[in-house]
């Protein structure tokens, strides 16, 4: 799936695609950390047209939800986190994730230790009740998706330096 996205489905969305499938979820959002470190901000989703990423608000790394994940790197069941709070350390999802009640799972997404970001899974046709094997599939699964968003990231800034590489010495020649 990864590294043959649909025609025209940007890699952002096909990584959200990804997971999303091997649960067959119907979909879900990707957080990613910024440039600057200071917030996780929602940049893609998948169906984008079922996913509006203005109900989701930027997350702080201070956060609780996001502070755990980076730290523990567990896959979060949001109906277990209502249910027994106890077993994620109490902690309180962001309202922006809780409000909505179709979301199910969240996905950390590490690439050579280093947290930067999340996915955020629509609940699965049920019966759907995650055991130790789909957490860690999961989990797995997210680091193999960090190292492909880190590589696209690079990528994208390899690309952004060439462009202007090639527009100064343009203005040098002029």
């Amino acid at each position: 799936t990864l590294s043959e996205p649909e025609e025209g489905m940007e890699t952002r969305e096909n990584s959200v695609r990804a997971i999303a499938q091997i649960i067959n979820s119907p979909g879900g959002v990707l957080f990613l950390r910024t440039e600057d470190g200071t917030e996780f901000r929602p940049v893609a989703s998948w169906p984008s047209a079922e996913y509006d990423l203005r109900r989701h608000a930027a997350l702080s790394p201070d956060s609780e939800m996001v502070a755990l994940l980076a730290r523990n790197e567990w896959v979060i069941d949001l109906a277990e986190l209502r249910d027994t709070p106890d077993a994620y350390q109490n902690i309180s999802p962001p309202d922006s994730i809780a409000a909505q009640s179709r979301l199910r799972l969240v996905v950390p997404l590490t690439h050579v230790d280093e947290f930067i970001g999340f996915v955020v899974l629509s609940d699965p046709p049920p019966p759907f009740k995650p055991n130790y094997e789909d957490r860690d599939l999961l989990k797995t699964v997210g680091r193999h998706v960090a190292v492909h968003l880190a590589q696209y990231e690079a990528d994208r800034r390899l690309s952004e330096s060439r462009q202007f590489e090639a527009y100064h010495r343009l203005t040098a020649f002029v």
